[in-house]
């Protein structure tokens, strides 16, 4: 089992960090690795809720709501994906710091076919992870910054 932690801070409080997190549909408007990502099934929200992402520049995963506890803690599970993957999680974390947010996101999968796949991640799949996580949570704090700080209509 391979274990990746990455953090971030954003300058907006946990709710708007949360609403974001928790749009399942709209990681395709903010995370530069995603094409698309579409709910599966009648379920928006809260546990048990599924949605479907389509990568760039190839690629897909089903993954599903695991941990729902609003403005605190939020993770997913690989249901199924095009990749060489038997398990995958990503749990975050939210702390309030002030008017900021740290995001804490903590992913731990394994991948198929033995020592094969054990070599695979050291040479190719864990760094290539790592930066897609790190452009995920970079995208995440423009768009949570962008809309946090964007005037509301009155």
């Amino acid at each position: 089992m391979t274990t990746l932690t990455n953090q971030i801070t954003i300058a907006a409080p946990r709710g708007a960090v949360w609403r974001a997190l928790t749009d399942l549909d709209l990681p395709g408007q903010y995370d530069p690795g995603v094409r698309s990502c579409q709910l599966v099934g009648e379920q928006a929200s809260g546990l048990g809720a599924q949605r479907r992402c389509d990568l760039r520049p190839a690629g897909w995963f089903i993954e599903r709501v695991a941990a729902w506890r609003p403005e605190e803690a939020l993770a997913f599970e690989l249901v199924t994906c095009s990749f060489p993957v038997s398990s995958l999680r990503h749990d975050y974390a939210l702390t309030q710091a002030a008017d900021r947010t740290i995001v804490t996101q903590v992913m731990t999968y394994e991948l198929k076919y033995g020592l094969a796949g054990k070599a695979l991640d050291a040479t190719v799949m864990r760094r290539q992870w790592d930066r897609g996580i790190k452009g995920f949570l970079h995208g995440l704090q423009q768009h949570v910054q962008a809309q946090h700080a964007a005037p509301t209509p009155e």
